[in-house]
């Protein structure tokens, strides 16, 4: 297991991405592939996973109305 600190990001196309609500958190997690998953269940497919050049983990999804950005920086 692993400790990351979490950043997620919801945007709402209506409400414009100016102004994402942003939450932060820690966690211990074997993978972070499981954290996404457990909030999106049948979407956690529709995510485009990134690897950042400085270690971070990116995944992002899009639907048209709403994006997800879920950033984990390994601690």
């Amino acid at each position: 297991m692993k400790e990351y600190e979490i950043v997620a990001k919801y945007l709402n196309g209506c409400a414009g991405e100016a102004y994402p609500q942003t939450s932060f958190e820690e966690a211990e997690l074997g993978n972070p592939d499981d954290f996404v998953r457990s909030k999106h269940g049948k979407d956690f497919v529709k995510f485009v996973k990134e690897f950042l050049p400085d270690g971070r983990i990116l995944y992002t999804y899009d639907n048209g109305t709403v994006r997800y950005i879920y950033e984990f920086t390994e601690l």
